[in-house]
């Protein structure tokens, strides 16, 4: 069996292309893109001995800690597009006694999960709102920042926030607090990092990104798909806000979801009588800011159905990407249509390339009307 061809996939090692034997000995590619944190890499290798006794690839010290790796792949026109950028952060080395048995697994993951995640110390941020600071964060380390800015529900002048938390685990605790998702994606043209902090409701105004079909004759781009629906999952929140100057309580009540339905017949109004949760969180600031939390909750529960499946990579002919909506046929009319990508792996080997996705959606059935068009996929 030979070594992984590099037809349509490109990994850089600091910048360079990765030179022999380290590209002779590459096995398989994995790379694991999700929205609710660090994306990952894992470089598999095929390790052989040579004439004094070591392994060839391990003569050259290639992948030292820290070491950025780019993975790109090309499709159609054959521009390469970036599906990571991250750094080196472990190796295993597994050895038999079989000749050819030798394997060494390099992982790695983006800034999230390494360099952004190295030093601590305190930083107070003076009169900000969350979000410019994780602009700014995000800025130090050459991510161009794509935030969406926090609700004003609090008083800013005359504040200042005390960073004590890594700024990984600063910027995904700022994100939990305004129920906002944050990770890296690189832009897929021009390679650049971008770090996204924004709702998930904003996800879903962008257009879909391809149609992904089940059982649909010669269109079919999907070789499996599994969907469950929590379908007493969705709740609506009442709570009690105590005002901290008054003393007085005032009741809040969100009975619908925060974000547009993803298809015909929204998750939270299938149940009758709806269910009601009382929400015992006591964090808010004020009035405003308990609405925002309790929102949140509603819409989080209302997200049902949860979809999986696998993309045959070659014939979709582009990577699917975490954060944005994809429309997907031939799985009825009840469970085909719009759903959003919360993570993608992708596996490419000697035998070709894969893509195993996880999506959601926040109700059930085809909008009238649909249309499954999909201009970026390659002419058959």
């Amino acid at each position: 069996m030979g070594p992984l061809l590099p037809s349509f996939f490109m990994v850089q090692v600091a910048f360079a292309p990765m030179p022999p034997p380290w590209s002779t000995a590459l096995a398989e590619i994995e790379v694991d893109a999700t929205i609710y944190g660090a994306g990952m890499f894992r470089l598999h290798f095929d390790l052989s001995k040579n004439v004094i006794g070591d392994f060839d690839a391990l003569v050259f010290d290639l992948f030292r800690p820290l070491v950025p790796i780019r993975i790109s792949l090309s499709f159609g026109l054959g521009l390469p597009l970036t599906i990571i950028n991250g750094f080196v952060r472990d190796a295993q080395l597994t050895v038999g006694n079989e000749p050819g048995s030798a394997r060494l697994e390099v992982t790695g993951a983006d800034a999230l999960g390494t360099t952004m995640g190295l030093v601590q110390q305190p930083m107070p941020w003076p009169n900000m709102p969350d979000s410019l600071i994780v602009a700014a964060i995000f800025g130090k380390y050459a991510i161009v920042p794509m935030v969406t800015p926090t609700p004003p529900t609090r008083t800013i002048l005359g504040t200042t926030s005390l960073q004590q938390a890594r700024d990984s685990a600063f910027v995904q605790q700022a994100a939990g607090f305004h129920s906002y998702e944050v990770f890296i994606q690189p832009d897929p043209l021009v390679g650049l990092d971008i770090g996204h902090f924004m709702p998930v409701s904003l996800m879903l105004n962008a257009p879909p990104q391809g149609v992904l079909s089940i059982d649909f004759g010669s269109q079919t781009n999907l070789t499996s798909f599994q969907m469950t629906n929590q379908m007493l999952r969705p709740s609506m929140v009442r709570s009690t806000f105590i005002d901290s100057d008054t003393r007085a309580p005032a009741t809040v009540f969100v009975p619908l979801a925060g974000e547009m339905p993803m298809g015909r017949e929204p998750s939270l109004t299938r149940i009758l009588p709806p269910p009601i949760e009382i929400s015992s969180s006591n964090e808010a600031a004020n009035i405003a800011e308990k609405v925002l939390q309790a929102t949140a909750q509603v819409t989080d529960s209302a997200r049902t159905v949860q979809a999986s499946g696998e993309v045959d990579g070659l014939k979709f002919g582009r990577p699917l990407l975490p954060g944005l909506p994809v429309l997907i046929r031939g799985a009825g009319n009840q469970h085909s249509g719009l759903y959003l990508v919360t993570g993608v792996s992708h596996r490419i080997s000697r035998d070709g390339y894969t893509q195993s996705f996880q999506a959601m959606r926040n109700a059930v059935g085809l909008t009238s009307p649909v249309g499954f068009v999909d201009l970026l996929a390659p002419v058959s």
